[in-house]
């Protein structure tokens, strides 16, 4: 027996319950734990500066990006201010004297309808009217119908510079581009024999652009000005060369808004013209205007001899226009220097358009958006013409044409 139990301690003494096994090892548990959650805290603190830092990098970024971008609008807006044209401003008479010398070197050989000078360092066409009356274009009045004027712009209405109230008379000036001349100017030269202003037009295209420019010149002032001119003439036309050394011409209208400054009953004493009144008028000053572009002739009325009945009788251009289309003559009613060089059925059908906008009775004269629309349909139809007629562009000098 004392064999036996004293082999049974060893084994009593040597086995460890499972319990006491995992109280043994929950010291390294913890510690581990321990370990991991120093290190997960460690991680997060310092993950939490490192996030912080691109947070605020984020927003100095987009602060920086919201000063460039003010920055840059800042500066559009000031390049787009000092893009648009200077207002007009109200000159004395003694900046109007001196820079025409007294008014002394009067309108020049070339045109009779305004004074070529500078003003304030700008060439300008200076016109002279006749004030409203009354006394009421006083500098205050004058100061507003400016305001009123400058708020419409267009590539075929001339830039107004400026006005000055000047006694019985009062001053429109107007950017006068290099080598411009008044469409009345050519018509008169091209009736004395032709001078150095009778070239300007010498090719059919140009002509067609002048007259699209003064359609849609009016059509802008009726549609979105809500206004008629009421100075459409030859005088009131500027004929401008191309800017770029070319061949073309462009036309712009001085005088728009004029009625703001001078009376209704005001007119170019030189060429016995009279405004027109009311947007009717307009189409039919057009028409006329038109017609002489055309023919090359005045506005005005001339005397003619009538073989018939031996006797000169009056006529002008519309009547001349009106003979042409009725006895199928316009191919030799158009201007003569001209030539041949113009499609036949387009200028009579710019003829057809002149003489509706003449028409004697207002009910019976087109809109100015209609007119404007034919006249440009005109000119697309004159660009294709031309087109027609341009040499091809091959270089054919090496190909032999006749026999050896």
């Amino acid at each position: 027996m004392c064999k036996s139990s004293s082999h049974a301690l060893p084994s009593t003494t040597t086995t460890v319950p499972s319990s006491s096994r995992r109280r043994r090892r929950s010291p390294s548990t913890t510690t581990a734990t321990a370990t991991a959650s120093s290190s997960a805290a460690t991680a997060s603190t310092s993950s939490g500066p490192r996030h912080t830092t691109h947070t605020s990098t984020a927003t100095t970024n987009t602060a920086s990006s919201s000063s460039t971008s003010s920055r840059s609008s800042r500066s559009s807006l000031a390049a787009a201010r000092a893009s648009l044209p200077d207002q007009p401003v109200l000159y004395t008479f003694h900046e109007l004297a001196a820079a025409t010398n007294n008014f002394l070197a009067k309108r020049g050989a070339s045109d009779i309808t305004f004074w070529r000078c500078s003003l304030r360092s700008r060439p300008a066409a200076l016109f002279q009217l006749h004030p409203l009356p009354g006394g009421l274009l006083t500098p205050a009045a004058a100061s507003a119908a400016l305001a009123r004027v400058a708020r419409y712009h267009h590539a075929s209405l001339a830039r107004l510079l400026g006005a000055c109230p000047a006694g019985a008379h009062v001053y429109l000036a107007y950017a006068l581009p290099t080598g411009a001349c008044t469409l009345a100017a050519y018509l008169s030269s091209s009736r004395a024999g032709g001078s150095s202003t009778s070239v300007i037009l010498r090719t059919w295209l140009s002509r067609v652009q002048v007259a699209v420019d003064v359609a849609q010149g009016i059509e802008y002032a009726h549609a979105h000005a809500d206004a008629a001119h009421g100075r459409i003439s030859p005088s009131a036309v500027l004929l401008v060369p191309d800017a770029h050394g070319g061949q073309g011409v462009r036309a712009v209208l001085t005088h728009f808004g004029a009625g703001h400054f001078a009376a209704p009953d005001d007119g170019d004493a030189d060429n016995q013209e009279r405004p027109s009144k009311g947007k009717a008028s307009d189409v039919r000053a057009f028409g006329v205007l038109l017609l002489g572009l055309l023919s090359g002739e005045g506005a005005e009325s001339r005397y003619r001899f009538d073989r018939a009945t031996k006797e000169f009788a009056r006529v002008s251009v519309v009547d001349t226009a009106a003979e042409a289309v009725r006895t199928g003559r316009v191919r030799s009613w158009v201007d003569r220097r001209l030539g041949d060089s113009f499609p036949v059925a387009a200028a009579e059908r710019l003829v057809e358009v002149g003489l509706r906008c003449a028409a004697d009775e207002d009910s019976e004269r087109p809109e100015m958006a209609w007119v404007a629309g034919k006249v440009s349909r005109v000119y697309v139809e004159s660009r294709a013409w031309e087109r027609t007629l341009q040499p091809p562009s091959d270089d054919l000098s090496s190909v032999a044409l006749a026999p050896r």
